[in-house]
């Protein structure tokens, strides 16, 4: 380098006037320092002196012997200590505080004094920023080299006075302040030299308490800190980044924190290690969620397990283990066939090559296992998911087992007590619905098809087919009655009687029960029960009927024993009265007076001989001659005999006999008079004016013959039907009857070993039912006429 001359090539004086030395040209590379010959070096130290001190760089002088000769205010400043008055140089003396210099190929430093200048980018022992350094020879006038000059210029100023770098700068601070990852950077001693600020939101530390006073180890209190293991200290050792590492640390109370740790190294642009960088990413939340998983994984009493595309065993909780019965540490690694079974590595296998096909193929299968020792060697039975699925380059297959053995055992005796109940359900011969808390039909058994006439299928999930067989209202009140304790227990109805409508419209009288199902307190649904009372009913009626025939038959055979007591002794005065009448009569013409008191004498005489022959014949007690007799030929004789009196004239008689009638036996002229007082008396119901209906037919039972008289009259009270048999019991007006008529039909039918009943329909009308046997009475046994 040569010394600044001004417009003539002579050396500037550094008070402005010029030097006294002589410019020379210089044999180093540079121009020689000007000056006497034999003060050559005190010239230049003076000239650097004046010239130099107060340039705001550094610079220093060097000597030949490669030691310090001058430096100016400002290398004193940078150096400090480390360089001195008289010091080697420090550039190329060994162990030189500034670095990066160019090295020879023996490892030796450059000397600018032998080479051509320099210039670059160099650090210096404990000071941050880089140097800007220029090095070059400085000879005498003859081209001896007699030392070496050397500025230094901090660039950190200029960085930060340029608008386009603090830019860059104020943002890359705003990046690594606002960085959602905590992060930490440290010195080669471990001592933080920065934390942003989600570090300090992680640890609680502020970045006062800990840059530069703390290490790492003393803000994370993890158990690698302050050792070997401690990973900053390993990638600063071997400048190795690394990742996924996770940790546990402590914030500033002591909590610890889930994290997984990034670590790499800062070196300078050559390489030299200037410290550390650590980052966090929290997952706690994670950690927490693993381990409810893996609580889960155990809790379930599912098997879980998963295979690697060798289908080679990565995880199996505790259940899987059981079922395999083996301990989970046997399993991780072992063969899927050999833990389970060759049905399961067949599937596993068809899903990854349906894996390569179709994307993500699942099964859904039922497997066997072989039955453990203590299982009595029954098979295992387990319901089966396996799913394959891609995670980044590898292929994992899902396992999920759950244990059917027991349920199906249990399935098995249930579906046995299910079927038992079903069959006591089913075989009861009362009728037996349960329904649904919505009131569907769940249960319509083989009593209720056979009482209603529905079959199961028409009711069962059918509940308007229920309101058939009664009306919404009373299944309303049947359910208020269930509920309410004054017709039973809680949710009981205690038996009661309702009528249902059966399929083809019929009434059907039944005894009802009911309750409502529980369960756990909550009503799920009911049962109603009832049974048939048609035949109870049916039953019950005969035997009142029997009784009340019973009963009247005692009477009437009391009073035919006084009617034939009373009947002879009035028999004798009367014959006596109508002979003196009639001889009184003959003794007196057609025109005498009193003939007519005589003749009036005769007809009443007359009447009472006919009451009195009545009560013969009502006490009669036994059938005369028995013969097979035409029941159709007699109600012939006794139309005949009636359509011409003149209380028949406007009364039409239809006759709807059976012309394939079997006889019964009987006596012809009783019957005769049993059908002629039925015609007459339903002739005087109908007031000579209506309609006469007479049927027969063949019982059903085949046991007998039916005959049917029906009146269109104004029928029979309720309140005396039972009493129309009883003797002298009459609804005729006084003096046309004499209440003996259908007591005498009623013995003559019981002598028959028939039976007589009365019906009288709501809209008129009286129909007389009378049903004879095919038998004698002697032999016929004891008839239930239904």
């Amino acid at each position: 380098m040569s010394v600044p001359e001004d417009d003539r090539g002579i050396p500037a004086d550094p008070c402005g006037g010029r030097s006294s030395m002589t410019p020379r040209p210089s044999r180093g590379g540079g121009d020689a320092l000007p000056g006497p010959q034999d003060s050559g070096m005190a010239g230049a130290e003076a000239w650097c002196d004046s010239l130099l001190y107060d340039f705001p760089d550094a610079a220093l002088l060097t000597g030949a012997d490669h030691r310090v000769m001058f430096l100016n205010r400002a290398a004193r400043h940078l150096f400090d200590d480390l360089v001195a008055w008289g010091d080697p140089c420090p550039l190329c003396a060994p162990g030189a505080p500034l670095h990066e210099l160019k090295q020879t190929d023996d490892g030796k430093a450059v000397c600018p004094q032998k080479h051509l200048p320099y210039r670059g980018l160099l650090t210096l022992d404990g000071f941050s920023h880089p140097l800007a350094v220029s090095a070059a020879p400085w000879s005498d006038a003859q081209g001896r080299v007699l030392g070496c000059l050397i500025t230094l210029k901090d660039l950190q100023e200029e960085i930060d006075s340029h608008p386009q770098l603090q830019l860059q700068r104020s943002i890359l601070s705003s990046i690594l302040e606002n960085f959602p990852t905590p992060f930490f950077m440290v010195d080669p001693d471990l001592v933080i030299t920065h934390i942003n600020r989600s570090m300090e939101r992680l640890t609680g530390y502020s970045r006062e308490e800990v840059v530069g006073r703390k290490t790492c180890g003393a803000i994370l209190k993890t158990d690698q800190c302050d050792t070997e293991d401690c990973p900053l200290r390993q990638v600063m050792q071997t400048q190795t980044p690394l990742s996924g590492l996770h940790r546990v640390i402590r914030d500033c109370q002591g909590r610890q924190i889930d994290v997984v740790v990034s670590a790499s190294v800062i070196t300078d642009s050559h390489g030299e290690v200037l410290g550390g960088f650590e980052a966090f990413r929290d997952v706690t939340s994670l950690v927490e969620a693993q381990k409810q998983i893996a609580l889960l994984t155990e809790l379930t009493r599912e098997g879980m397990m998963m295979v690697d595309e060798d289908l080679h065993v990565l995880f199996a909780n505790t259940e899987m283990a059981s079922i395999a019965n083996r301990s989970k540490e046997e399993l991780i690694g072992a063969d899927l066939g050999e833990v389970l079974s060759p049905q399961h590595r067949r599937v596993a296998l068809d899903l990854l090559r349906g894996l390569e096909r179709n994307g993500q193929p699942e099964a859904h299968f039922t497997s066997t296992l072989e039955p453990l020792a203590r299982s009595l060697l029954e098979r295992r039975v387990f319901e089966t998911w396996m799913t394959a699925s891609r995670i980044g380059q590898k292929t994992l297959i899902y396992l999920y087992l759950r244990d059917l053995t027991n349920r199906i055992r249990m399935g098995r005796e249930l579906h046995r007590a299910n079927t038992f109940l079903t069959r006591i359900i089913q075989c009861s011969v009362d009728g037996i619905v349960v329904l649904d808390n919505k009131g569907a039909p769940l249960i319509f058994n083989e009593g209720a098809e056979r009482i209603l006439g529905y079959r199961a299928e028409e009711v069962v999930g059918h509940p308007e087919v229920l309101f058939r067989f009664y009306p919404p209202e009373r299944a309303r009140e049947i359910m208020r009655r269930m509920r309410s304790p004054e017709y039973g227990p809680p949710d009981k109805l205690n038996t009661t009687q309702i009528t249902f409508i059966n399929k083809d419209g019929t009434e059907v009288p039944v005894s009802f029960s009911a309750a409502i199902i529980r369960e756990a307190g909550k009503e799920v649904g009911s049962v109603g029960i009832f049974t048939d009372l048609r035949d109870t009913l049916r039953m019950r009626r005969e035997l009142e009927q029997s009784q009340r025939q019973l009963m009247q038959a005692q009477k009437i055979a009391s009073l035919g024993r006084l009617s034939a007591g009373v009947a002879h002794e009035i028999n004798n005065p009367l014959a006596g009265i109508l002979i003196y009448a009639e001889l009184l009569q003959r003794a007196m013409n057609a025109d005498d007076n009193g003939r007519e008191f005589v003749d009036e004498i005769i007809t009443q005489t007359l009447r009472c001989q006919q009451i009195v022959t009545r009560l013969l014949e009502f006490s009669r007690q036994s059938l005369g001659e028995r013969t097979p007799v035409n029941v159709n030929q007699i109600f012939n004789r006794c139309v005949d005999l009636l359509r011409h009196q003149v209380s028949f004239h406007n009364i039409s008689i239809t006759q709807d006999l059976d012309p394939h009638l079997p006889q019964v036996p009987g006596d012809a002229g009783e019957l005769q008079q049993v059908f002629t007082n039925l015609l007459i008396n339903a002739a005087d119901a109908m007031e000579g004016e209506g309609q006469i209906v007479v049927a027969t037919r063949l019982h059903l039972d085949g046991r007998g013959i039916l005959i049917t008289v029906t009146d269109t009259g104004c029928g029979i009270p309720p309140e005396v039907r039972d009493q129309i048999f009883e003797p002298f019991f009459t609804t005729k007006t006084p003096g046309k009857g004499t209440g003996m008529g259908l007591p005498i039909v009623y013995g003559v039918i019981r002598r028959h070993g028939g039976s007589i009943e009365v019906d009288c329909p709501p809209g008129g009308g009286t129909t007389f039912t009378i049903r004879l046997p095919l038998e004698p009475p002697e032999a016929a046994v004891p008839q239930v006429w239904v």
